[in-house]
């Protein structure tokens, strides 16, 4: 599927599909219109090479909607002052802290299943992935419980 420069490879997962030919930060309604209807076929959406500040991130989450504030760090500050919508998971250590949340990706997890109203999308930022052997650590994985339902017995 394209859509004017927007290009959508769908994955030969249970979901998920890759955006190419975007610059996240100067979207047109017309790109940012088949990046929201790939987000509703694939349900999880990967734009690689992403430049992003954090001011970015923010313009591009809230055109899916309003933006909830990010839980509060264990150490009762938020992480990015004055942005309450980023929430740094992180295992770098400078100063002899941690610059983010070190164990909020390290279990399974969903983001706001908690709340009465629940995210309807989490966006991630990846600025740097460590490899070993080739191999990505801190991979994020993501499973359907749409697909799990419908693959159960009648």
């Amino acid at each position: 599927m394209t859509s004017a420069s927007v290009t959508v490879l769908p994955s030969d997962k249970t979901l998920g599909a890759e955006i190419r030919g975007v610059d996240l930060r100067h979207l047109s309604d017309g790109e940012f219109a088949a990046i929201y209807q790939a987000w509703l076929d694939h349900s999880v959406i990967l734009c690689r090479g992403q430049n992003l500040t954090d001011h970015d991130l923010i313009a591009f989450s809230r055109r899916f909607g309003d933006l909830d504030w990010a839980p509060i760090q264990e150490t009762g500050r938020r992480f990015v002052e004055g942005l309450p919508e980023i929430y740094v998971v992180s295992n770098i250590v400078r100063d002899g802290q941690h610059i983010g949340s070190y164990d909020a990706g390290s279990l399974w997890h969903t983001d706001g299943s908690y709340l009465e109203n629940p995210h309807a999308i989490s966006a991630l930022h990846a600025l740097q992935v460590p490899a070993i052997d080739g191999r990505t650590l801190g991979d994020t994985e993501f499973s359907s419980t749409s697909a799990a339902y419908d693959a159960l017995p009648d």
